[in-house]
């Protein structure tokens, strides 16, 4: 494309030449032919009449010249004219692309690149936007169970004739506080890793994936309750071995199972489906709950960071809006694939990963 452009400049600019030459030679011409004519002798024409008509010839062929790249010496300046609006901060005037030659390839170009810096501006203002955004739910996210933990603390300290069973109750709730602490803390610090291009430590060996799901359910026995939910495991393999990084991977599965917690309470049920699929040497794991369905247009955006698919701060589903993000960059960098769909079946966040990684 632009040796096609360079060649039809140089052809355009060449003929321009070759006609106001043309132009200089015949206008030339007939100035000596009639002088001759006039004089009746050629030999009668002395040096200053050759240097007049040849300085006539050269105004002729520049005002020839002239006259047949006008329109590209407008169009220039039109061009020059947009780029110093927007040099100015004009990003919204547009230079219009005439013909099909280089001027207008660049007005095309200096218009694409106008594009994209609106862009960037408009994607830097929705990253400071974000960022604000991220320091108001920081504060709110820590200083909620910060509060807490302090409060009951102060409480144990100062009160020495507590009973038995409510310092074992505050200590308690002071925990749980802490380990919800711990997991802003933790999404906050992967946050920045992510956000400054650092990927996440990944430290591959052999485990039972299967295994490992049933631990993790059995861990996060205590939120099943505390939510009247019920967890069940669907496998169509016993064991299932696989080259993961065990700490990446439950916190990949950690952050689908709280989400479907928080959404899906209203379903009273979380399903994980697990299949094998040998033909494609790939393996499923689905985490599904039967909640609150997420709107189309949310879908596309979920996996966003700070995107939340509800917009109130509650202690039920309130959070740095990163544990999707994050779980989206742990699968990632194990090579899967993750989605989401949502419907009258239910909600199903389903992680692919090849067997042979």
């Amino acid at each position: 494309m632009r040796n096609r452009l360079f060649k039809n400049y140089y052809s355009r600019f060449v003929l321009n030449v070759i006609s106001a030459s043309i132009i200089l030679f015949a206008f030339t011409s007939f100035l000596v032919y009639n002088t001759i004519i006039l004089e009746d002798n050629k030999e009668n024409i002395n040096l200053y009449s050759l240097i007049l008509f040849l300085l006539l010839g050269i105004v002729a062929f520049a005002i020839t010249f002239i006259f047949l790249e006008r329109k590209r010496h407008s169009y220039i300046e039109e061009i020059y004219m947009g780029i110093e609006r927007m040099s100015k901060g004009d990003l919204n005037s547009k230079i219009e692309s005439k013909g099909d030659d280089e001027l207008s390839m660049m007005a095309f170009n200096i218009n694409i690149m106008q594009d994209t810096i609106n862009k960037l501006i408009l994607s830097e203002k929705e990253s400071e936007k974000t960022k604000n955004e991220l320091i108001t739910n920081i504060a709110h996210d820590l200083r909620t169970p910060l509060t807490s933990i302090i409060g009951y603390l102060d409480i144990l300290v100062n009160n020495k004739n507590l009973p038995e069973d409510k310092k074992q109750d505050y200590l308690g709730i002071a925990f749980e506080k802490s380990k919800k602490l711990e997991v802003l803390i933790e999404d906050l610090f992967s946050f920045t890793k992510m956000n400054y291009g650092d990927e996440l430590a990944v430290n591959k060996e052999r485990i039972d994936l299967i295994e490992l799901l049933n631990q993790l359910v059995s861990e996060l026995y205590p939120l099943f309750e505390n939510n009247d939910l019920e967890c069940s495991i669907q496998s169509n393999v016993n064991s299932l071995i696989l080259n993961l990084d065990p700490k990446l991977i439950v916190r990949l599965f950690e952050n689908l199972i709280n989400n479907a917690i928080k959404y899906g309470k209203d379903g009273k049920h979380i399903i994980i489906k697990i299949k094998n699929n040998k033909e494609l040497d790939n393996v499923e794991v689905s985490v599904i709950n039967f909640g609150q369905l997420i709107p189309e247009e949310s879908l596309k955006k979920i996996f966003e960071k700070f995107y939340r698919v509800d917009n109130s701060r509650t202690s039920a589903t309130g959070g740095t809006g990163l544990g999707l993000a994050i779980a989206k960059s742990i699968v990632e960098l194990h090579g899967g694939d993750i989605s989401v769909k949502s419907d009258t079946d239910g909600t199903e966040f389903k992680v692919v990963f090849k067997t042979n990684i």
